[in-house]
């Protein structure tokens, strides 16, 4: 695929690499102890669960799940715990088990980027757009690899 739309690349600006995990807190322990980290979004907050009204495969759906950042330089460990609700992290823990699931990339052109990667072949799997909190998208896992794309604004919208 062409990583350029109209003049500028869309996978630039590498937010996170997103981690399915069982057991969060069991993770942050884990990653911790390897020197990553501090995993903590606000004083004292360390996870977080979000409710997510958007569409798994094209049909309405809602789910849960528990999230935490951890720093690795520029760039985020994120650590993700998913609800019992079908959810693309709950499909992943339960077809492949923990790992690797997905690497974000922020966009400040949420529309024209998912319509180009649309238009070069590129599928939803899952997506979440909010007014009041970060929208995302993920494209389908890649045949090799297994590995998703997020698309994500930095604030509401």
């Amino acid at each position: 695929m062409d990583d350029v739309v109209a003049g500028r690349p869309v996978f630039s600006n590498l937010h996170h690499v997103g981690v399915v995990v069982r057991d969060i807190d069991k993770a942050i322990a884990h990653f911790e102890a390897l020197g990553f980290g501090p995993f903590q979004f606000d004083e004292g907050v360390r996870v977080f669960a979000i409710d997510f009204d958007g569409e798994l495969h094209g049909e309405p759906a809602r789910w849960t799940v528990k999230i935490s950042n951890g720093k690795m330089g520029d760039v985020d460990l994120e650590l993700l715990e998913p609800g019992p609700q079908p959810s693309a992290l709950r499909e992943t823990l339960e077809s492949t088990g923990e790992g690797m699931h997905h690497i974000g990339f922020l966009t400040d052109d949420f529309e024209d980027d998912v319509a180009a990667m649309l238009a070069q072949g590129a599928k939803i799997w899952t997506m979440s757009k909010r007014d009041d909190a970060p929208s995302f998208l993920f494209f389908e896992a890649a045949e090799v690899g297994g590995t998703a794309i997020e698309l994500r604004t930095a604030g509401p919208g």
